[in-house]
């Protein structure tokens, strides 16, 4: 059974749309990252999650004078592979704005360790818990790199398993509350970029 948080740091205002806005070209480039913390001394690059494109194209509607945008997702072999990095830093430059998203999760190794070692013991009798952090981070800086402003949004989900417990996995499978904090983490960056008005353009008020 999975259990999760609010989301930490929302948007806690009604959103405002700015008028006499131009529609702006955006690039929104994304970095997915996980660490085991005391494990890994660097967060790590990964895969998007399943459906995420989906969810992206969701969290867009907050945003009401994109003109066109461009996206780009780093990969773990992006060091060795100058085309696809200069890719990235043309579509930078070829765009109004950049939107760099970090999603990052993370979790103790110890904890986790020490998780697994008592299911195992007890023949996962006895109910354990695992632990995951997710954080949001969006930078927006304009064509020139110049950075504009800075969002963070951070939630918790915590995974309960035990033999029994596997036949509430139909009615409560972690993946939906994974996505809903995805889903309403972006929407609220999304939202408080389109009340502040740094995307803009020429129109900003």
């Amino acid at each position: 059974m999975s259990f999760r948080s609010d989301i930490h740091g929302s948007f806690k205002q009604e959103s405002v749309t700015l008028t006499a806005r131009e529609p702006v070209a955006v690039f929104f480039y994304f970095s997915h990252l996980e660490q085991s913390k005391g494990f890994d001394v660097v967060p790590k690059i990964i895969l998007p999650r399943r459906g995420f494109k989906d969810i992206l194209q969701e969290s867009m509607k907050q945003i009401n004078n994109i003109k066109t945008f461009a996206t780009f997702t780093d990969a773990y072999d992006d060091i060795d592979n100058v085309n696809r990095r200069r890719m990235r830093d043309s579509l930078k430059e070829a765009n109004d704005y950049t939107v760099h998203v970090v999603i990052r999760r993370e979790h103790s190794f110890a904890k986790h360790f020490l998780a697994d070692l008592f299911a195992g013991s007890s023949l996962s009798v006895l109910p354990v818990a695992y632990s995951w952090e997710y954080i949001f981070t969006a930078h927006v800086t304009d064509r020139n790199g110049m950075k504009i402003k800075h969002y963070e949004r951070t939630a918790q989900l915590e995974t309960w398993t035990q033999a029994l417990l596997i036949f509430f996995y139909p009615f409560n499978p972690p993946e939906v509350k994974i996505e809903e904090i995805y889903l309403e983490s972006l929407k609220d960056i999304f939202r408080e970029i389109e009340a502040d008005g740094v995307l803009a353009g020429k129109g900003k008020s």
